[in-house]
């Protein structure tokens, strides 16, 4: 599919700001939904025949296997999900077209923009990584399900609640009725649920009726997973915010529920959908990282290599000055401690043993505060390197 300006035949891209196409050699607006298709095709007859249906090029990674659409836009030399380079042509094909489409609003330099502010604030990044290429950055449009669940739930929830020195457990029984038309779904294996759920929320009030000429200067995944397979992960998701809502619904600790009995119902067709997303993928030690950054809000999603040795020299570096501070003071107030009165003595040695405390409890907060920043800068990695992003298939397209 080519999109050219009717007034120069010069090249069509989407504008994010104008929400329009606009021709690259004079400047030309086209409103997309004036634009008129039909003119790129010779047959009309073949256009009504496939009307559900687009025109798109298909490139495939030798690396992970990932496949992307390209729109009339040149091939990317490297792909967007592994960062592997070697990405090449595989076919034409016809592909069913979405139901709905989120366009992008922000744009490639404001996205640029997030990411710079995202990369920046980390102190322990590499400097390499923050003088990332701006080319690295690009458009893709993410298939997506819109599943309506409804659900009925019936409870019994128990919580431990205290009063004074006594605490009991206590039973509680809630039921309800949720109706939730706006579950989304990812419908591509190449990129896990884990990034994709961190990306929401879309403001699907935003969507506009599918129409090609968005994807225009962009990207789109390729959706390789099934509506059925999509109703289970959105029933799951249901029973997820239903039960969160129901532990909400009372107070005390140790929460639970007990026992529940609950149905999930889609009465309703799945829609399909595109929303969209700016990858930055690169590679560092010879290992590839992705950022994500929602193409509606801006929000990202991603996690980025860090100077580890520079790191756990710092938090070592702390504990040893705060040991060092510790035992200064000790060595400082203990013969004011000793030379006082009994009653000095007594009153000066629980403050300043106090003190101490206080200064071996920062010690130790900071180590902890250190190790828990380890886990929680792995845990955001590992869900959008390689070994996450190229998990195929997995328990949703087995129908587990």
């Amino acid at each position: 599919m080519i999109r050219t300006c009717k007034n120069c035949a010069g090249k069509l891209t989407y504008d994010v700001h104008q929400r329009g196409l606009v021709c690259e050699s004079c400047g030309t607006f086209f409103d997309v939904s004036e634009y008129d298709t039909s003119e790129d095709y010779i047959d009309n007859e073949i256009v009504d025949s496939f009307k559900d249906m687009m025109d798109c090029n298909i490139y495939q990674c030798n690396s992970c296997g990932a496949e992307i659409s390209i729109n009339d836009t040149e091939a990317s030399t490297f792909c967007i999900y592994c960062g592997n380079p070697a990405i090449v042509f595989s076919r034409v094909a016809k592909l069913k077209k979405p139901e709905v489409i989120v366009p992008f609003e922000v744009s490639k330099e404001e996205a640029l923009q997030i990411v710079r502010k995202h990369i920046n604030a980390g102190f322990f990044i590499p400097k390499d990584i923050k003088n990332f290429k701006p080319e690295l950055l690009r458009g893709i449009y993410i298939p997506y399900y819109v599943t309506n669940v409804e659900y009925d739930v019936s409870a019994m929830l128990s919580a431990v609640q205290s009063s004074g020195k006594h605490s009991h457990t206590y039973y509680f029984l809630r039921s309800g009725y949720a109706s939730m038309p706006w579950i989304t779904t990812d419908a591509s294996t190449t990129l896990s649920d884990g990034s994709s759920q961190r990306l929401e929320p879309y403001n699907l009030r935003r969507a506009v009726e599918f129409d090609e000429d968005y994807l225009v200067g962009f990207y789109s995944d390729m959706s390789d997973v099934k509506e059925k397979d999509a109703i289970s992960v959105a029933k799951e998701r249901a029973k997820a915010i239903v039960d969160e809502e129901l532990l909400n619904s009372i107070k005390g600790s140790k929460k639970k529920i007990v026992h529940s009995r609950e149905t999930a119902e889609v009465y309703e067709k799945p829609v399909t959908a595109m929303l969209p997303a700016w990858f930055l993928t690169f590679r560092y030690e010879d290992k590839p990282y992705t950022i994500i950054v929602n193409g509606q809000t801006g929000k990202v999603v991603g996690g980025l290599p860090w100077n580890k040795p520079l790191f756990i020299a710092l938090l070592v570096l702390t504990a040893v000055v705060l040991s060092i501070v510790c035992v200064a003071v000790m060595n400082l107030l203990l013969p004011i401690i000793f030379s006082s009165s009994g009653h000095h003595r007594s009153s000066g040695s629980n403050n300043n043993g106090n003190f101490i405390v206080l200064v071996v409890a920062g010690a130790v907060y900071s180590i902890i505060a250190g190790v828990n920043y380890i886990k929680r800068t792995m845990k955001s990695i590992s869900r959008t390197s390689a070994s996450t992003l190229n998990q195929f298939a997995g328990k949703r397209q087995k129908g587990e």
